[in-house]
């Protein structure tokens, strides 16, 4: 047994404990989040279907990581983190999703500012692309733990990849002969450390291009759901924090805290759907509103200059043009959700491409630089909290240097 292993919980709440926690809170998660996409999915919200179609595909990774962590927890006795081969397909779900979600926002925006050309061959041919890695990538890994299931049946089934495990596990000390501690045998592999990688970056380009979203269409509540997004965020940031740690059980606290963070997000974006949808011109969108007026309404036809909310509309001359849309955040933080206005030009395919090779490039930092320090070796629950919400506070506070700016300049 590892030390890891044996590592005490910072609050003195046991592992079984903490499992029951999660659990609440990644079922409680769900509702919210059907009615994201319920309001989400209005025309009148006027979300690019691609980009729809993205969010809706988030319940396939959801839905697909259960059976993998069953199958992990009955097999293994391990939790699916520490069974890298099946990990790494089961979030490779939630990376085809935030790209479903790039790419539709990169096309609706195409759509409006009318450059859309011949391109939308190419975009569907992406989104194919997707939709087979997608199929791949769900078929392999309930293909795999069946094989498992069947123990040898299946040529050997799940003995290859059990094998080809313990092969990479027995050579990871000789990496102490280049780096100051060897590798753990439950770290994650180079393709899943990418996997993670490439779906926090995603999210933050997905973000950048809902943000330029809102001010191509005039409808600012998507600002609103931009907003929205950083607490999943910092939940997908928890999650990779408690990889950093090799998984160590003493870290369990900071599981639960990605679970609550994943069921605040998944609020807060519901929230920010209505919203949009209201903005857009949706009525009585609430099943009890059906029978009474709320109190933001009024009972005769809304005024012209007023929404639904009775917040004030913008004059016309007021509201930017796609034209103008230009970037005013260059005395501010610079992040990852520019890359969406700096690789603008480039086709889908290619920022695709740009993407997978910045994510390698950060994942192999990761992996491997690790190994020069000390503090993956012993687990703090508080640095673990640091390395969270350290990076939430400074994209929180990217947007509302964004928002102050453009209030300046308006």
């Amino acid at each position: 047994m590892t030390a890891a292993a044996t590592a005490v919980d910072a609050f003195g709440v046991s592992a079984e404990q903490w499992e029951l926690i999660e659990g609440n809170l990644f079922g409680a998660s769900l509702l919210p989040y059907l009615v994201f996409l319920y309001y989400l999915g209005m025309p009148e919200s006027k979300m690019p279907p691609r980009a729809l179609f993205g969010f809706k595909f988030l319940l396939v990774f959801v839905f697909g990581t259960i059976p993998c962590a069953i199958y992990a927890k009955l097999v293994y006795n391990d939790i699916l983190a520490n069974v890298d081969w099946l990990h790494g397909p089961a979030e490779s779900l939630l990376t085809i999703t935030n790209l479903f979600i790039v790419v539709g926002m990169r096309e609706g925006l195409r759509d409006l500012k009318g450059g859309d050309g011949g391109k939308r061959s190419k975009v569907s041919s992406v989104s194919g692309s997707l939709l087979g890695w997608s199929a791949v990538a769900t078929t392999a890994t309930l293909a795999a733990a069946a094989a498992g299931a069947g123990g040898g049946i299946i040529g050997g089934g799940i003995g290859n990849v059990a094998e080809a495990a313990e092969t990479a596990a027995s050579a990871a000390p000789a990496l102490g002969a280049f780096f100051a501690h060897a590798e753990p045998a439950n770290a994650l592999s180079l393709p899943t450390w990418i996997i993670h990688v490439s779906s926090l970056i995603e999210w933050l380009v997905a973000m950048g291009l809902i943000w330029e979203y809102a001010d191509a269409t005039g409808n600012q509540k998507y600002k609103g759901l931009t907003w929205g997004m950083v607490p999943c965020h910092a939940s997908g940031i928890a999650a990779c924090t408690f990889h950093l740690f090799y998984n160590s059980p003493a870290l369990n606290s900071v599981v639960a805290t990605q679970a609550g963070l994943t069921v605040l997000g998944n609020t807060t974006v519901a929230i920010a759907a209505y919203r949009i949808a209201i903005e857009g011109g949706a009525v009585n969108t609430l099943p009890w509103e059906e029978g009474f007026v709320a109190p933001w309404k009024k009972d005769d036809a809304v005024d012209a200059t007023s929404n639904v909310f009775g917040d004030e509309v913008r004059a016309e001359e007021e509201v930017p043009s796609i034209e103008d849309d230009v970037a005013t955040t260059e005395g501010g933080l610079a992040g990852w959700e520019d890359l969406g206005k700096v690789w603008a030009g480039d086709s889908d395919l290619v920022l695709m491409l740009k993407l997978a090779f910045v994510s390698t490039v950060v994942s192999g930092a990761v992996k491997w630089g690790s190994l020069e320090v000390d503090f993956p070796f012993e687990p703090s629950v508080w640095l673990a909290f640091t390395l969270i919400f350290g990076p939430t506070a400074l994209n929180m506070i990217k947007w509302q240097q964004i928002s102050a700016e453009e209030s300046a300049a308006r």
